[in-house]
């Protein structure tokens, strides 16, 4: 399993300077040819008259017209160019000037003032005075936290007295679609925060009818000037909760200023894309433990086992009284003492119970015959009961119950035992009549009745059953178990269904079995931690199945399996607060050392983790931002890997080598082709797939 997440600092100018690289190649259609004349320039723009860095100055290739760059508030600038192009510095105000590169690494340059005053206008030569500049940075990745941090320049030209600042970053899910806002940022001049107190009553920071924006208010104050410069600066910082970290994500900007009347002012930016998350990248393959622990096994339990069965007694026509000396009753009752007595000296077994049910024939009138069975099966219960002894009649329940049949029934036998003709001149005849008393009298007239119905068939009707109820506390046989699972899934005990899954060696089945045995026992412990360890082992964790066990009460194994069913989809957060329940030792310190560098712990942990292997080593030097040794390491990853490339691109890249490292990442799409989705959400290399697109 390879997961990620994020330990990013705040928003450096060599990421935005990568992104200005690609713009350059894409001017010279470049290809792996022309790469070849690319070099990097870098440098320093000054003014000419006073020496201080020029803020906002465009650089262009004089050949394509293009913009390559413009420099930074530290009038830097840096940028991919043909070794042979002419570069055109120029901002309003300042008079522009060309400079051939040819094949120079550094190029600094000052430009003179020009002097464009009218009318007592004068445009400033060194500042951006028309824009809000919110800083280009980097989307922090912390657990399931993104966190935004920038600065916004706000140019005293822009910002009067009576005006108020509003930035409003958004967080862009481009994977799903989605937006979410984050903090806004409400910036006042102090004479319209005093005004807007007043228009409120002097109670602007009330939460119901004050100012909705007054929560988010920074008041403009001298110490929000930006040293050795005019224009103010306020930084910014807010965090919110994702779900879903490895999706595509860019931070919106939108600014607006407004007095008490209108909007003066309104603007759009993005100032970062993709999240900087080399954790992505991290090796590690945790193998779950199905339910040791003794506490929570299911135990074997008392189970209710019938014995059903026909016992054969002979009683005289019309008589309620068998002859107990008739060698058959003898033997029918000797069998089911027997049986009793079978039950009675099993160990751990208690007979319960003992019941008798008989059934007499159609033939006759019911009342007549209803009453007969009931006294037959009074008499053969009492009979029997009498011939137990005290010790086993004891706590168990004697019942008798006695039935007529149908002649319907007698018709069914007919045409099972293949005599379907006479069965149809029956059922015809007996339809005619309603009553069990007037079917009986109309089936005596049936020419087959005497050697058909009362020879065969209607003996078969007249029994008597019996079933013997006991408790017993074995457990049942796999053979047993896995009968009664065919028979009916629903049946089976949690005991019977831990033997069976524990025995079933074809892994399908298995998994089967424990989902089924959640499905009827919702509150099954052992088995959803058994069938997360199962899906875990096979790649397929669910991280729902253990939510509702795990905690302070469950098994060590229960919550090492949920946090690594967290970490598996992305859920850092909720996997670091199920930490605490976990022991640290041997067989859990690496775990809890991927935890804690997922969710921003990195430092702690580099140790622990850098030492498993050399991939490792490097992706925890990048989380780290220790580039340069992550450079140097990363000589070491083996060159058949596509994920070994990929971070060498990455590495390249954050040294502001944007064309090497664009041959390693080719060299990771040509290895494994997937790597290119990845690397459209990877703040790291997203700036260079311009290049790829540029082939």
């Amino acid at each position: 399993m390879k997961k990620s997440n994020a330990n990013i600092s705040s928003p450096s100018l060599s990421h935005v300077l990568r992104m200005v690289a690609v713009a350059l190649v894409l001017v010279l259609g470049s290809t792996v040819a022309v790469a070849q004349g690319v070099i990097r320039v870098s440098g320093l723009v000054l003014s000419k008259s006073d020496k201080e860095p020029l803020m906002g100055v465009n650089i262009t290739d004089v050949a394509t017209r293009r913009l390559i760059t413009t420099t930074d508030a530290d009038g830097r600038y840096a940028a991919n160019v043909s070794s042979n192009a002419t570069l055109r510095f120029s901002m309003v105000g300042a008079k522009s000037q060309d400079v051939k590169v040819k094949g120079r690494s550094t190029i600094n340059v000052m430009l003179d003032d020009e002097d464009n005053s009218l009318d007592e206008i004068t445009v400033s030569t060194k500042r951006i005075t028309d824009r809000i500049m919110p800083e280009p940075t980097d989307i922090e990745v912390k657990g399931n936290y993104l966190t935004v941090r920038t600065r916004v320049r706000v140019p005293r030209e822009m910002f009067g007295h009576d005006t108020r600042l509003v930035v409003q970053p958004v967080l862009h899910n481009v994977t799903k679609g989605t937006l979410q806002l984050m903090r806004p940022m409400v910036y006042d001049a102090r004479e319209y925060n005093r005004t807007q107190d007043r228009l409120y009553n002097f109670n602007m920071n009330d939460t119901k009818e004050g100012d909705p924006l007054a929560q988010w208010v920074t008041v403009k104050t001298n110490e929000m000037r930006e040293k050795g410069r005019t224009n103010d600066i306020i930084g910014y910082s807010d965090s919110v909760y994702v779900e879903h970290v490895k999706d595509e994500y860019s931070c919106d900007v939108y600014m607006a200023i407004e007095n008490y009347n209108r909007i003066l002012y309104r603007d759009t930016t993005i100032i970062a894309r993709g999240t900087v998350n080399p954790l992505r990248w991290l090796d590690y393959n945790f193998k779950a433990s199905e339910t040791i622990d003794p506490a929570f096994l299911p135990k074997p339990e008392v189970q209710l086992r019938d014995t059903h069965g026909e016992v054969k007694l002979q009683f005289p026509i019309g008589k309620a009284k068998f002859k107990t000396d008739d060698p058959q009753n003898m033997a029918e009752i000797a069998r089911m003492r027997q049986q009793i007595e079978d039950i009675s000296h099993s160990e751990g077994a208690t007979l319960s119970g003992l019941e008798l049910s008989g059934q007499s024939s159609p033939d006759g009138t019911y009342k007549r015959n209803m009453a007969l069975a009931q006294q037959r099966m009074n008499f053969a219960l009492n009979y029997l009961r009498s011939q137990l002894p005290e010790s086993m009649r004891q706590n168990v329940d004697f019942k008798s119950n006695a039935r007529v049949a149908t002649w319907d029934e007698a018709i069914a036998l007919m045409r099972a035992g293949g005599n379907a003709e006479e069965a149809d001149r029956t059922e015809e005849r007996l339809s005619r009549f309603r009553s069990n008393d007037s079917k009986s009298h109309a089936a005596y007239g049936l020419p087959f009745y005497r050697q058909l119905l009362e020879g065969k068939y209607l003996p078969m009707l007249r029994r008597v059953d019996y079933v013997l109820r006991y408790s017993i506390y074995r457990s049942l046989t796999d053979d047993e178990i896995r009968q009664m699972y065919n028979d009916d899934y629903t049946k089976l005990t949690r005991f019977e269904y831990f033997k069976l899954y524990r025995a079933e060696t074809d892994a399908d089945k298995r998994e089967k079995m424990m989902r089924q045995a959640i499905e009827i026992y919702p509150s099954y412990l052992a088995a959803a931690n058994d069938l997360e360890a199962h899906l875990i082992n096979t790649h397929r964790s669910d991280a729902s199945l253990l939510r509702k066990f795990a905690g302070a009460r469950a098994p060590q194994e229960l919550n090492v399996n949920q946090m690594i069913a967290l970490l598996d989809g992305g859920q850092y957060t909720a996997a670091d607060s199920l930490s605490q329940f976990v022991d640290r030792n041997d067989a859990t310190s690496m775990l809890l050392a991927v935890n804690d560098a997922l969710n921003g712990r990195c430092a702690d942990n580099y140790a622990t983790i850098a030492r498993t292997s050399a991939r490792n080593e490097v992706v925890m030097l990048l989380a780290l931002k220790r580039n340069k040794e992550a450079l140097q390491q990363c000589v070491n990853l083996p060159d058949d890997d596509a994920v070994s490339h990929y971070l060498r691109a990455i590495c390249l890249n954050r040294a502001d080598r944007p064309i090497d490292a664009y041959e390693e990442l080719k060299k990771a799409f040509s290895m494994d082709a997937s790597l290119k989705t990845v690397a459209t959400v990877d703040g790291d290399v997203n700036d260079l797939l311009n290049m790829d697109k540029n082939k």
